[in-house]
Parts: structure tokens; C-alpha cells; sequence
């Protein structure tokens, strides 16, 4: 059965600690095989819908298209509060900031994005294997849109970025909206045996071969760290779950009311919701109350 989206990205609020993040909780982009960028916000709390009937726990807007020519990424990570960042095949990496409200625009005129856009802010990103990005839990005021970057190469190094720029144009990538850490490897081993990488709010979860779903948290500022034994909660790579390798896309983020609301799409293009409120103990079964009990339900189908 052929993937009905390329990429999909939760590009709501994505750290609980700044703010409940609405009204920009639930909004997820999709990418097309053929380009189109779709906007979508989700604003139930995992009522079962199969067949997918209601559009009551959906914004109006969703499913509109607003961009074409999304097919081009080698990866497309969200950053949460419509922040987008995608790496091309030349290892350009660019920054879009989406400000609407999901109104239709394929030709993305610009009245909805940041001016800055389709800027490129690094290069030789072309090697990574998994990518994934959530707001930096320091942010302040001053600096609102400080982006923490986890790559992980093929070697399986996992290497930490922080981004304290706005998108502006740096195709030198002169390092002037990096912090000096950009760049360190915080841990090894991150690539064998993994299937999956996101970032739900201020967690990573990755999902092994075998299809359990493992938890981390970092709160390390990027100093380097081959062994991984630093900067970590000692509950990281904790089992939280099984069967997870049945999904064709890992996404998520904050559900603005102190939980992680992790979307999968299975191998029927189903739709499918969990909310987790856990720390990161171990639940290998993924049965504790931890989950939410709507977890697993299926919320839209044709994904």
C-alpha cells in the first residue's frame, strides 16, 4: 500500500514548561509524494473515530493545502510553534516560520509565513540519518525561538545543536546564530538497531527494530560527551512501550495540559493517538496509567 504522506511533523507548541502552547497545540503538516504542504489541527482527546466521520475534533481548516514543493527534503523536522526546518539533498538546511491558521493558500503567497522563510541557516546536514528538534527549555523573552537540534550520524554518534537565530540568512553557516556547542556528540550507539527518532516536547523517544519505545530526556547543554553519560535523566532508554514498529510515522508534542501526545501512522494509513503523562518509567507492556486510556484509539483514517 503506497505511503499517503512523505512526511508528517507536529508543528504545534513543543515544551510544557514555557506556556500551554495553545492555541497552536494539535497542528500537524503533512507532505504529499507530490510536493503539497497540508495543515491540520487536532483538538480532541483521542475519542475512537473509525471510520473517520467527525470533523468535531478538528480545526475547519484542516486539510487545506498551504505550500507545494515539500517533496525535496531529505528531512523535515518541527520545532513546535510553526517553526519548520528541512534539510535538502545538498545539505542546505532552511528555516520557515508558519504564522496561519490553516487557510487555504497552495501557492504560499508569503502573507502567512515569516519573512525570513526558505532562508538557508547551515550546511552539510546531508549526512544524517535521523533528525529531530523541540524548543530550548531555557528560552526566554529575550530570545523566544531557541531551537535544540538532535542529529544522529551513521555512525550512530548523536550530535547536539542549539539554533538561537530567526531564520536569518547564513548560507556561510558562520556559526553567528549557533551555540559554540553545535556540533558535540552527546552519545554513541544511537543509530543500530532504531527505527524511529522524534522529539515530543522535551523528550526523545525512539523505537527499536523490534518495536519497543524508548525514553530519554536531556538536560545537558551540549558539552561533549562520546559515552552518553552525562546530562541525561537517569530513566533514559527506559522501555515505555511495545509494538511500535507498526507505525510508518513517530509524532508529537505537548497536549498543553502537562501530557505528550504522540500520533502514529499505522501500516492501513490509520491515524492513530496515545497521550502519555509518565516520567519515563519502566513499562515494557505500556499498560501503566501512565497512558491515557483513549490511547490507541484511531482518530482519522487515509494518512
Amino acid at each position: 500500500m503506497p505511503d499517503n504522506f512523505k512526511i508528517l511533523v507536529y508543528g504545534g507548541n513543543g515544551t510544557v514548561p514555557v506556556d500551554s502552547g495553545l492555541p497552536r497545540v494539535g497542528e500537524i503538516y503533512g507532505v504529499k509524494p507530490q510536493g503539497p504542504l497540508l495543515w491540520y489541527q487536532y483538538r480532541g482527546a483521542g475519542q475512537s473515530d473509525s471510520p473517520a466521520t467527525s470533523v468535531a475534533n478538528w480545526a475547519p481548516n484542516s486539510g487545506n493545502m498551504i505550500g507545494r514543493g515539500w517533496d525535496g527534503f531529505l528531512h523535515l523536522v518541527a520545532r513546535g510553534d510553526g517553526v519548520l526546518l528541512g534539510v535538502r539533498p545538498d545539505g542546505n538546511l532552511l528555516y520557515y516560520r508558519y504564522d496561519g491558521d490553516g487557510t487555504s493558500d497552495p501557492n504560499a503567497t508569503g502573507l502567512r509565513w515569516a519573512p525570513e522563510s526558505a532562508n538557508i541557516i547551515g550546511v552539510g546536514w546531508e549526512n544524517f540519518r535521523f533528525l529531530c528538534a523541540k524548543p530550548y527549555e531555557g528560552r526566554t523573552s529575550t530570545h523566544p525561538n531557541n531551537s535544540v537540534i538532535y542529529a544522529v550520524d551513521h555512525d550512530g554518534h548523536l550530535h547536539w545543536y542549539r539554533y538561537v537565530g530567526d531564520g536569518e540568512s547564513d548560507p556561510g553557516a558562520t556559526g553567528l546564530h549557533w551555540d559554540p556547542n553545535s556540533g558535540n556528540i552527546i552519545g554513541q550507539g544511537w543509530s543500530q538497531g532504531f527505527r524511529y527518532m522524534a522529539a515530543v516536547s522535551e523528550i526523545i523517544l525512539m523505537v527499536k527494530d523490534n518495536g519497543d519505545l524508548l525514553w530519554y530526556r536531556y538536560s545537558g547543554k551540549g558539552e561533549t560527551d562520546p559515552s552518553g553519560g552525562s546530562g541525561w535523566d537517569p530513566k533514559s532508554s527506559n522501555i515505555i512501550g511495545r509494538g511500535w514498529h507498526r507505525f510508518r510515522h513517530i509524532f508529537g508534542g505537548s497536549d498543553g495540559r502537562g501530557g505528550y501526545v504522540i500520533y502514529g501512522v499505522d501500516q492501513a494509513q490509520n491515524l492513530v493517538w496515545h497521550r502519555y503523562t509518565g516520567t519515563g518509567d519502566s513499562d515494557p507492556t505500556g499498560t501503566s496509567n501512565a497512558w491515557s486510556p483513549n490511547s490507541g484509539n484511531i482518530i482519522g483514517t487515509g494518512w
